[in-house]
């Protein structure tokens, strides 16, 4: 479905009058899914184990549904150069990784149920550069690289026989983040943006443990000049 999309606006960028986005000051509103590389049922369990053995409790039995994907979004401003390099800051919010987990738990001596359920969250600013390949007059590819610098939230909510207890986690990640995309041009102040941007080292230690996040989103773009 995507590469229909990208095939149409390949075809209309080359019979298409000029309409290249000016250079200069911009800004960019996005949206669309994220979803998480390297989140697993495992190692959520995992993770969870390890917690309630550090506690001196013994995990018998478990059963986990992990749901690894949520709506991503993001704002971004930034500054064309020429036709081939632009700069851009941005916010994103890559959404939350969830884990539910029912198990039964011993002391040793009693056995009592337990049911759990884990979020992870991030957001926060990035810095990113774009080498950009125009195809075309409306068409063009792009390739970022960057730096993300992301407060991953981590809560809880653990019940054991009634009893519930609500701790959380926070963490400040600085880490590669990179990803390629295509932009339509629908006039000289606006065109049209889809994008995959992969997010390093995103998750909580102690909820998801170590993952990466992908962002597919679809974005409007607008040339400052156009508010003038």
């Amino acid at each position: 479905m995507r590469s229909g999309a990208l095939l149409a606006c390949l075809t209309f960028g080359w019979i298409a009058p000029t309409f290249a986005v000016e250079s200069g000051w911009y800004v960019v509103g996005f949206g669309g899914e994220s979803s998480a590389s390297g989140a697993s049922e495992n190692q959520a369990t995992d993770n969870l184990v390890a917690i309630f053995e550090s506690a001196g409790v013994d995990v018998l039995d478990a059963t986990a549904t992990l749901d690894d994907s949520d709506t991503g979004f993001g704002l971004a401003g930034g500054y064309q150069l020429n036709d081939n390099f632009a700069f851009e800051f941005a916010y994103v919010d890559l959404g939350a990784v969830r884990y539910q987990l029912s198990a039964t738990i011993s002391d040793g001596t009693n056995e009592a149920e337990a049911d759990v359920e884990l979020e992870s969250s991030s957001d926060g600013p990035v810095v990113s550069a774009l080498g950009i390949l125009p195809i075309g007059e409306r068409f063009s590819v792009f390739g970022r690289i960057g730096l993300s610098l992301m407060n991953a939230k981590g809560t809880a909510r653990i019940t054991i026989d009634g009893d519930t207890q609500r701790p959380s986690q926070s963490t400040q990640n600085s880490d590669l983040m990179y990803g390629i995309g295509a932009e339509y041009s629908l006039g000289k102040h606006f065109a049209v943006r889809l994008a995959w941007d992969r997010y390093m080292d995103v998750g909580t230690d102690n909820v998801t443990g170590d993952i990466d996040a992908d962002l597919y989103t679809l974005g409007l773009r607008m040339g400052v000049g156009w508010f003038r």
